[in-house]
């Protein structure tokens, strides 16, 4: 899967030229805010700033870095997979089943 590392590396980027402590990183500290914003930031609609955060935080975290990793792959997999048209027949019957 060389070709979706490529794809990766350039979507998740790294930034590891801060200490851990830098006021830079603050507000992207905690895990769980990468993981919120985690597929507006492998759709790129991130601020700047936010990207930023991300990937310092990336940088210094093991756990979100793998996370991360994982979760644009699985994303890019997705993506390649072929569009399926649904049967109009299949719609109506999912329309009737929710309109019940």
């Amino acid at each position: 899967m060389s070709g979706s590392a490529s794809w990766i590396e350039k979507l998740i980027g790294r930034d590891e030229t801060h200490s851990p402590d830098d006021p830079c990183a603050e507000g992207m500290g905690d895990c769980g805010e990468v993981h919120d914003n985690a597929s507006d930031f492998v759709d790129g609609e991130v601020s700047p700033n936010i990207t930023s955060r991300i990937r310092h935080h990336l940088g210094f975290c093991d756990d979100c870095d793998g996370w991360m990793t994982s979760f644009a792959q699985t994303v890019g997999l997705v993506r390649q997979t072929p569009q399926q048209k649904v049967p109009d027949s299949l719609k109506e019957s999912l329309k009737k089943i929710t309109d019940e």
